[in-house]
């Protein structure tokens, strides 16, 4: 079982347990409300690959980056479209943490490659379409992997 399952799982049992005590259970925003990602979330990517992924504080992996953000979140996006889209990302995306016009210009190339809706925003749908530069934790080496 992946770690975003096992949290989604463990938040899952929280918020019933928070409604059946009277608590009032906040829901995820729906895709399009997405919120601004902030952090970075290790994502089990298969067998001992995991990458780590722009999320939320509370890990959630649906949220938005777009020009002008900056931080982690953007730095683990940066990884990504440096090593895994081609070789203009590979020669022009710095992993300096700042969604500039050369990290929008890369999630165009990644959103282009992978047959996402081209606006130079990253969100839930480019997550899903594109590869994610992924560490082995196991034997074996690094790879890109969807």
């Amino acid at each position: 079982m992946n770690l975003r399952k096992k949290l989604v799982g463990a938040t899952s049992v929280l918020a019933v347990s928070a409604g059946l005590l009277g608590a009032g259970v906040v829901t995820a925003p729906a895709a399009h409300a997405a919120s601004t990602c902030t952090t970075a979330v290790l994502t089990n990517m298969g067998g001992h690959y995991y990458a780590n992924q722009p999320s939320t504080n509370s890990w959630s992996t649906n949220c938005l980056l777009s020009q002008g953000n900056q931080g982690y979140a953007v730095e683990a996006l940066q990884r990504s479209l440096k090593r895994c889209v081609n070789s203009w990302t590979q020669n022009n995306v710095v992993m300096d943490g700042i969604y500039g016009p050369k990290t929008a210009q890369a999630v165009r190339y990644a959103q282009a490659k992978y047959g996402v809706a081209v606006d130079g925003v990253y969100g839930p749908d480019t997550r899903d379409a594109m590869r994610w530069w992924s560490e082995n934790y196991g034997s074996g080496g690094d790879a890109c992997r969807s």
